[in-house]
């Protein structure tokens, strides 16, 4: 009892003097913003040849929904000049009063500043081939952590250790832990340390993230993650404190700064702490900042360095007879650098550009010694309204020596585009990957829309697995979707070729993955919203011919949701109330082979999940609880979830 009570309050402790610090930087800032008072102002108009840096500029993206359709608005303000009447005698003085801080924020808050553009700018692009998550749907979308945002994909099956803390690692269509890549903010994000065979995306804290992509392809999911990117002259921040069964917990905040001469900062940092159950869970505790620094005077060029470090700590997990089911990360640290340089030829987002990047990523724990993988390379591209091209060649210090891809994409008609991809990989032992993707689709009448897409080449999987060869993969995939403001059905039909998946590395108890025989999936996805505050949505996947390890044969995913404003009762639209409840139900599988060959029996099992959430403006309350019915059959066997844990907490987003 004492132990958890001195835990709790290191944790309080802990809570406490972050927020100081954050609040403290908060005042400062703010502070320094404030202008002085300034005498009495008319409205004029801004003239044609008017100097335009002083005209306020407001582009709001309204929202994304996870079809990747965005909504854009852009309109001019006029701008204030001085009265001619004459000016008091006495000088100006600072009012502090809270009427006229928010005044300030206000007009701060509506001046758009320069920012760096993203490094790889997508172009046309067929229907159905992304989902996309901004900010906002992340925070609504009933996501603890990436891997959440990943099991929106039919045919993806997670891999949880268990609740919060433990590894979260999507198996998509049977390609085991290379199944998916993950890019961060245009690089790829490199499998380094404890794991160098796939990544575990529940060490991505969400809070630092602004923006979400996942691309479909059959057989791989390509997730591009874009960090907090701020384009107003006001700072933003942002707070999150949660906690849960247990003494869990999870402190967040962010600080974004932006000026009109070009320069900006950023830091986001996200501490989670689990503690142990005994015979559920082990210790975890990760600590993650990311820090940002930009110069961007005008559109056509500007630099940006970055780092985001993460201290994934967590101890492993025994049986009852004392065997290892999961393997511990003794003190791990990572730490990736981004150096970035950029030129634009137009400033309207059109024609030319190129960036050179240079990179770098070390990654250890206390049983492992570092690796380092430094990378250099540059990115080239042009942009146009119907069509767009770029190329990258990259060298990098470990496993792949080369990497060189092509890109492009056309859009010859509205609601029809093609887009392809080329690329070749040189790995250590002198093996190559090389392949080439296309993608094809149209918006039909009656809201139809088709696509289909194609994977062909020859693939190293783990390059730093020196035993592990080129695979010749053919895979494709046929969809089609109906889509109605109040309904949409989606429904497709995919093809693996034969695949040698790589195991999981920190699952010890599923060792090994085998070999898979050609096999075609079959999943539908469908959304019924009846009424405006009510949506019913899921998904269901089966694969055919044969199964392969790792996933269940039929898999379904679930939910209902209730959202509404009470705009009868609260016309402002201030509030916004959330109730959703989400069910995932398998049949039996198998997981893979133990240490002897044999299998390891998956067994059926059905979870269903909880969520309340408030927003008051700004402000979110959110409850979340897992397990409702307290279902003993984990997702990897031997790895239940506790109970029904839960977490609860609040998020706050404000300008000061």
């Amino acid at each position: 009892m004492n132990s958890e009570q001195g835990r709790f309050r290191r944790l309080i402790v802990r809570a406490a003097g972050f927020l100081t610090l954050l609040f403290t930087v908060h005042c400062s800032l703010f502070t320094s913003l404030l202008p002085a008072q300034q005498p009495d102002t008319v409205t004029k108009p801004l003239l044609p040849g008017q100097d335009t840096t002083r005209a306020v500029t407001d582009t709001a993206a309204a929202r994304a929904d996870t079809t990747g359709a965005l909504f854009d608005t852009t309109g001019h303000r006029p701008v204030t000049a001085a009265d001619s009447a004459r000016l008091d005698s006495l000088r100006a003085r600072r009012d502090s009063s809270p009427a006229q801080r928010y005044l300030a924020l206000e007009k701060l808050r509506e001046i758009k500043v320069l920012v760096a553009p993203p490094l790889d700018a997508p172009g046309p692009g067929p229907p159905l081939s992304r989902l996309v998550f901004t900010r906002d749907s992340m925070d609504w979308a009933h996501a603890s952590t990436l891997s959440d945002l990943l099991q929106r994909v039919p045919g993806v099956f997670l891999w949880r250790g268990g609740w919060l803390g433990q590894p979260e690692y999507p198996n998509f269509e049977g390609r085991g832990a290379t199944s998916v890549e993950y890019w961060l903010d245009g690089l790829p994000y490199l499998a380094a340390g404890t794991d160098s065979v796939g990544v575990d995306p529940s060490i991505f804290a969400l809070s630092i993230l602004d923006r979400v992509e996942i691309e479909r392809w059959p057989g791989l999911l390509r997730v591009r993650m874009y960090t907090r990117n701020l384009d107003r002259l006001a700072p933003r921040s942002r707070i999150a404190v949660s906690r849960g069964q247990s003494s869990f917990a999870r402190y967040q905040g962010s600080l974004e700064r932006k000026t009109r001469s070009g320069l900006g900062f950023m830091i986001a940092g996200d501490n989670l702490s689990v503690p142990t159950i005994q015979g559920f869970r082990q210790r975890y505790d990760n600590t993650s900042f990311l820090v940002q620094g930009s110069y961007v005077p005008s559109p056509k060029w500007g630099v940006l360095l970055q780092g985001l470090r993460s201290r994934p700590d967590r101890d492993p997990t025994l049986d009852a007879a004392g065997d290892t089911l999961t393997r511990g990360i003794f003190g791990g640290r990572r730490m990736d650098w981004q150096l970035r340089g950029m030129w634009r030829a137009d400033s309207s987002g059109f024609g030319p550009r190129a960036d050179v990047v240079f990179g770098r990523t070390t990654a250890s724990d206390s049983l492992m010694p570092s690796q380092t993988i430094n990378s250099a390379g540059v990115i080239v591209s042009l942009r146009r309204p119907t069509y767009s091209a770029g190329a990258s060649a990259f060298h990098r210090s470990r496993w792949t020596s080369t990497d060189l891809r092509l890109n492009g994409g056309w859009s010859p008609v509205g609601g029809a585009a093609l887009s392809g991809e080329a690329g070749y990989e040189r790995h250590d032992g002198g093996r190559t990957s090389s392949w080439v993707g296309l993608r094809a689709g149209t918006r039909l009448l009656l809201g139809l829309e088709a696509s289909a897409s194609l994977r062909a080449g020859k693939i190293v999987a783990a390059p730093s697995v020196l035993t592990d060869t080129a695979q010749t993969v053919r895979d494709w995939q046929l969809s089609v979707a109906w889509r109605r403001p109040w309904a949409e059905l989606e429904g497709g039909l995919a093809h693996t070729a034969a695949f040698a998946p790589q195991p999981f590395q920190p699952y010890a108890g599923v060792p090994v993955l085998t070999p898979s025989a050609g096999t075609d999936w079959l999943t539908a996805r469908a959304r019924l919203t009846p009424v405006p505050w009510l949506s019913l949505e899921g998904w269901v996947s089966d694969p055919r011919k044969a199964t392969p390890d790792g996933l269940p044969p039929r898999h379904f995913l679930g939910s209902g949701t209730i959202r509404t404003k009470f705009l009868r009762i609260f016309p402002s639209g201030t509030l916004d109330v959330e109730l959703r409840i989400a069910v995932e139900h398998w049949s039996p599988g198998v997981s893979g082979r133990d240490a002897f060959g044999d299998p390891v029996v998956l067994p059926a099992a059905t979870y269903f999940r909880s969520l309340v959430q408030v927003a008051l403006g700004s402000f979110q309350f959110f409850w979340d609880r897992s397990n409702l019915t307290e279902t003993l059959n984990g997702y990897v066997p031997g790895l239940p979830i506790a109970g029904r844990p839960s977490e609860f907490g609040v998020r706050w987003t404000f300008a000061n």
